[in-house]
């Protein structure tokens, strides 16, 4: 009987001496990494299956994977003669997937990040049904409860567009990989500004470029950069930094979905922004698939399993329960 249980900060599956393990869970093993956010690294010394453009995102950021196999989305990939792995999108940020792993007639879904939500570069999750489902909870709270993300994009076209108005430069903090070229995707797609990135955020940009071709950005630092900023540009960012790009107020906004209960001193605006799903959605997710066994992970990992119980469904949370079988 198949046995999960978590290994540091991450679950790992076994069946029969194979040792499944996903993302950053320790000890040796299959590495899955569900995407090329660095909490979810892992070890790069195990044999480690991901999506192309996970690899390229990590090798953007220095993060290097000799030991590597390529999994693209919808494709099932034998492991074993009575095993197989296949990747599904999962709406996270761009190579983001779940991973569905079946063996002698069980079925198990390990999401990693995932949102159900479209954004302006990619679809949401797809329901997938399995017996098992192990399903994050970054914001598996009740209080967590975005609003629609074109409304959240208004909000961030309107104060971008009043700040440039003012004659100062607008700078949204963000992640380096997946929000940031979120954000210069919506830039892109709606005004007609340029973008600058740092460094950190110029470099996974540029891989996005090879799926995402209209994507349009310069690099801070060069005389390009500089030139667009002294006639109006917006500034993206990985951590608020403290300088002045020409001789202008730069103006900062945090874009992330923790603004909804924690807020950052300095920032002039925040956007509830981000690349997970929001409690409704994990919830809705759960309840839309027939799943025997719902096993919680990340985050509010208890209050989901908590809820999910008095809804009916048999859901633990591994963050409680050291070791389950299925």
């Amino acid at each position: 009987m198949p046995l999960v249980r978590m290994e540091g900060a991450a679950p790992i599956l076994e069946d029969r001496g194979i040792r499944i393990l996903f993302d950053a869970a320790e000890g040796d093993g299959l590495r899955c990494l569900s995407h090329a956010h660095m909490d979810h690294a892992g070890s790069p010394v195990d044999l480690n299956i991901m999506t192309g453009e996970t690899h390229r995102i990590f090798a953007s950021r220095k993060r290097y994977y000799r030991r590597y196999l390529e999994s693209p989305l919808c494709v099932r990939i034998p492991l074993t003669e009575s095993c197989s792995l296949t990747a599904l999108n999962s709406g996270h940020m761009l190579g983001s997937s779940m991973f569905k792993l079946e063996a002698d007639g069980l079925t198990v879904l390990y999401t990693g990040d995932m949102n159900v939500y479209d954004n302006i570069l990619q679809r949401g999750a797809e329901q997938q049904d399995a017996d098992v489902l192990i399903i994050e909870a970054t914001y598996g709270s009740p209080v967590y409860k975005f609003p629609d993300r074109e409304v959240v994009y208004y909000e961030i076209i309107k104060w971008i567009t009043r700040t440039l108005a003012q004659g100062e430069i607008p700078a949204l903090k963000v992640y380096s990989a997946g929000k940031a070229q979120e954000i210069v995707a919506l830039i892109n797609k709606t005004l007609n500004i340029p973008v600058l990135a740092t460094p950190e955020v110029y470099s996974v940009s540029r891989v996005y470029k090879n799926t995402y071709r209209w994507m349009d950005f310069l690099k801070v630092g060069t005389r390009e950069g500089h030139e667009a900023a002294k006639n109006g540009a917006v500034y993206v960012s990985s951590r608020r930094d403290v300088f002045r790009l020409v001789d202008k107020r730069v103006r900062w906004a945090l874009a992330t979905g923790w603004v909804l209960t924690r807020r950052q001193e300095g920032f002039d605006a925040y956007f509830p922004l981000s690349g997970h799903s929001d409690f409704h959605g994990l919830v809705s997710y759960v309840r839309n698939s027939d799943y025997k066994t719902v096993l919680t992970t990340y985050g509010f990992s208890s209050t989901l399993a908590r809820h999910l119980r008095r809804l009916g469904v048999n859901a633990y949370s591994l963050e409680e329960k050291v070791q389950l079988k299925i």
